[in-house]
């Protein structure tokens, strides 16, 4: 079956449940740029008709008067997401679905933004407007696919949680996780399920995951000495570490570096690695002087304990991240020098 196909839709027959979006902005500019260039990109639903994505879009030929419009059929929905898209209450929905239930369903939904946007900046980019029209269908910047998903499915901007879910449900899912972490795994799942916390596990599971893979760098004879030792060395450096949050990011990286020392990293890999530096680059610029914004007295004073532990968290990761960035920094350095 197809991703999807386009329809020609009756207006009124196109169902909105949850608004995801309650500030629509400048709704008759939009609709004037439509009446102008035309509908470039088409409005997301589901076969049932229900609104997947362009509530703004929606509106705005609701305004003009249109009685129909071209919509994109979002063929790959699950019931269980329709059902979710018909929630008008977001209340409701939230009560209804478990940690396990919402991850799945951001996880679907999450896939059909990020289709989405790729069909609009293809539609920007070879889709020629009317002769004399100089403005855009759409010129507000969408939401990153996550934090859509995130908020239409809890209502808040909850990605990272739910990306952590997906990410230990993929562990379950995957043939070649050892019995023993998919056993610890399905453990941490269960309890999720239970009290909705998901970042302590998630914590705990990844460092355990990375000190076994160190361990067996560390004690496979057929591994060149430098990952042995690399391997070694990670593992003294991660027994040191008391916080989960460095613990598990000092994991990962050092799993990271004990494949490179055995040789392991493609090519692929490589440009990866490219990308994510270029990425964070990105971040770090975007987010730049962020304490300048707030005073800290009335950071420490309103904060909730759980605000609270994800600031320090953040602090104690950073300051890790920090050390090993210098120290990794200098050492280039040096032997750039020497």
């Amino acid at each position: 079956m197809a991703d999807g196909y386009v329809l020609r839709h009756a207006v009124d027959g196109i169902q909105v449940g949850r608004a995801y979006r309650t500030d629509l902005g400048d709704v008759d500019g939009l609709a004037e740029s439509i009446r102008t260039v035309g509908l470039l990109h088409p409005i997301v639903v589901s076969k049932a008709g229900w609104l997947i994505s362009g509530l703004r879009r929606l509106e705005a030929v609701r305004r003009l008067g249109w009685r129909e419009v071209d919509v994109w059929v979002a063929a790959k929905v699950s019931d269980d997401l329709q059902r979710a898209l018909a929630v008008r209450d977001e209340n409701s929905l939230r009560k209804g679905l478990n940690p396990i239930e919402a991850a799945t369903l951001y996880g679907e939904l999450k896939v059909l933004y990020a289709e989405e946007a790729g069909r609009r900046q293809a539609s920007t980019r070879f889709g020629a407007p009317k002769s004399g029209s100089t403005g855009s269908v759409d010129s507000t910047e969408p939401l990153d696919a996550r934090v859509q998903a995130a908020r239409a499915i809890t209502g808040r901007d909850s990605h990272g949680m739910l990306d952590q879910v997906l990410e230990l449900q993929r562990l379950v899912d995957d043939d070649t996780t050892p019995a023993w972490l998919r056993a610890q795994v399905e453990d941490g799942l269960a309890g999720i399920n239970v009290d909705g916390k998901v970042n302590g596990r998630y914590l705990a599971i990844t460092t355990a995951q990375g000190r076994h893979e160190l361990e067996q760098a560390a004690n496979d004879d057929t591994q060149p000495a430098a990952a042995r030792d690399a391997a070694r060395d990670e593992l003294d450096r991660l027994a040191g570490l008391r916080h989960p949050q460095a613990a598990a990011q000092a994991a990962k990286r050092a799993t990271e570096r004990v494949r490179k020392a055995a040789g392991q990293v493609s090519s692929r890999a490589t440009a990866e690695a490219a990308a994510l530096v270029k990425r964070f680059t990105a971040g770090v610029r975007k987010h730049y002087g962020w304490w300048d914004l707030v005073d800290p007295r009335t950071v420490a004073e309103h904060l909730s304990d759980e605000q609270w532990e994800l600031l320090t968290s953040s602090w104690v990761a950073t300051q890790q991240f920090m050390g090993e960035a210098i120290t990794a920094r200098e050492q280039r350095d040096s032997e750039a020098g020497g």
